[in-house]
């Protein structure tokens, strides 16, 4: 435990006992820890009375850069730990088919991380559990480099026998919503991609759709005829089902794929995957 992550500790409980409970010491060892800081500052982080403990306008003004100084820390320890390997994150079915051919053209073991939504993953390589990553844009890319991978035709998946021929007439469809995504909007083409309807002269009002958490439960939505969704070309390959047409409309933006990694990252292995991932085909 360093100064840092003991100021934020307590700026984020506001009790010394419960801070030092969460990081697993003493009272009077994050007392320490948290004056010395003080010290080395020249500033008073917290005004302490014995009923109740609160940020001083320095501290507020620290915090969420020590925020960022304590994640930075905890992830180069993880990273260190495992030097010598490396850490790719992907969501199942979201790398394009692309995956088994840059691993066989990087040449090396690496360990794979499954993460469920693009932020996730994104948020795996801000946090050191993983190294590099494809992702499906758009994700948040606050500390990451990215580059390109591919781009294919997005279609909507919908009940068989009751498609919908337009853009406009799918997008006013009651449509599947991922775990983290307001309901009453679709994840891709509503909240996430303008692009979409920017196209759209009169774009329909949002419908309220279905929850899915995974692909699995999404496609049987769309079979049981309560709801539709957008997927990549390539994983709508995948999954053919009687129940489920796609189809390709006018106006739909392109799934990208892009390779992701940390900005401050300089690891040879990172570099190799991107290079591998990049390569033209």
């Amino acid at each position: 435990m360093n100064g840092f992550e003991a100021f934020v500790a307590v700026a984020e409980e506001l009790h010394f006992g419960r801070a030092a409970d969460r990081l697993g010491v003493s009272q009077p060892t994050l007392s320490r820890a948290v004056g010395g800081l003080e010290r080395a500052l020249g500033v008073t982080l917290f005004a302490r009375t014995t009923r109740r403990v609160a940020l001083t306008p320095e501290g507020e003004a620290m915090l969420p850069d020590a925020r960022t100084a304590v994640d930075a820390a905890r992830a180069a320890r993880r990273r260190a730990r495992r030097a010598g390997s490396l850490v790719v994150v992907s969501k199942p079915d979201g790398d394009a088919g692309l995956l088994p051919g840059i691993l066989e053209g990087l040449g090396e073991p690496v360990q794979l991380l499954f993460a469920t939504t693009g932020d996730e993953a994104a948020g795996m390589l801000r946090d050191g559990r993983g190294d590099v990553a494809l992702v499906a844009a758009p994700f948040d890319r606050t500390g990451l480099d990215v580059e390109q991978v591919h781009a294919e035709p997005r279609v909507a998946a919908q009940p068989r026998g009751r498609e919908a021929t337009t853009l406009a007439e799918v997008l006013a469809l009651p449509a599947v919503t991922w775990p983290g995504v307001d309901e009453r909007l679709d994840a891709y083409y509503r909240a996430r991609d303008p692009e979409t309807l920017a196209r759209l002269t009169d774009p329909p009002p949002a419908t309220a759709g279905r929850a899915a958490k995974d692909l699995a439960e999404a496609l049987r939505l769309v079979e049981l005829g309560r709801a539709v969704t957008f997927l990549p070309r390539s994983v709508a390959r995948r999954y053919p089902r009687e129940g489920i047409a796609y189809r390709e409309l006018d106006g739909l933006s392109e799934a990208r794929l892009q390779v992701a990694w940390p900005s401050t990252s300089r690891s040879p292995r990172v570099a190799a995957f991107v290079r591998t991932a990049t390569r033209p085909r």
